[in-house]
């Protein structure tokens, strides 16, 4: 599977804990009973000039995610902390206040957290690939653990794309790091991850994955729409 770099990867494949100037996923995730609502109320806001300056926003549908509460999450994809904080001050304004009041009327919030992207393998695009899993994992070794993914994905042949996060600030309790991988649909996601696992690659990195990473949890995801 073709790998990609992430910036800045030399550094990080080294320490695997710190970036200089890294990018940063932040994920807002909440429930609702009104999906479509939830979509209008974001057209809104992110077609107004109030929102000029946002990264690209994702919103994702939590089909399966065991006793968690949250039925969607929000993914700001910022390239850098500077992204972030600029984000925040639009939040702050005025017209992002009334948004969130407005958006408050048919969401609760929940769980809320940051990751940084730090090995991709495919081609990231939703909209080919709606269909994502999200293992939750908890490492001792990020180095280590870092050298064996890689390894085994170089090998593999899934149907989207995937990528593993160092979960940075907050979010998932016990979790350090999670992985996400696409796919065109559910059918060819699970057919694809399967197979892979199963293969003698798979068996192998399973084998060497587990002294140093526990598998906390797996989710389910479909991509509604994204933003910029």
């Amino acid at each position: 599977m073709k790998k990609y770099l992430l910036t800045p990867m030399i550094f990080g494949i080294l320490s695997f804990v710190r970036l200089e100037a890294a990018p940063i996923d932040a994920y807002y995730c909440f429930s609702t009973t009104e999906d479509a609502a939830v979509v209008e109320k974001m057209d809104n806001f992110l077609a107004s000039d109030a929102a000029q300056g946002l990264p690209s926003i994702t919103l994702w549908a939590m089909l399966f995610n065991g006793q968690e509460p949250e039925t969607h999450c929000v993914v700001q994809q910022h390239p850098n902390g500077a992204s972030f904080e600029k984000a925040g001050a639009i939040f702050q304004s005025q017209a992002g206040q009334d948004f969130l009041r407005d958006l408050s009327t048919v969401a609760v919030t929940g769980l809320e957290g940051a990751g940084t992207p730090m090995l991709n393998f495919g081609e990231v695009d939703f909209v080919k690939n709606p269909f994502l899993a999200l293992y939750n994992v908890r490492v001792k070794d990020a180095k280590r653990y870092g050298n064996i993914f890689s390894e085994f994905m170089e090998s593999a042949d899934l149907p989207g794309s995937a990528t593993l996060y160092q979960d940075t600030f907050t979010g998932t309790e016990n979790r350090t790091h999670y992985v996400v991988m696409s796919g065109p649909s559910l059918d060819a996601l699970m057919d694809g991850i399967s197979s892979t696992l199963n293969s003698d690659n798979g068996q192998k990195f399973q084998k060497r994955a587990s002294g140093v990473r526990k598998l906390l949890s797996t989710n389910l995801m479909l991509h509604i729409k994204t933003w910029n």
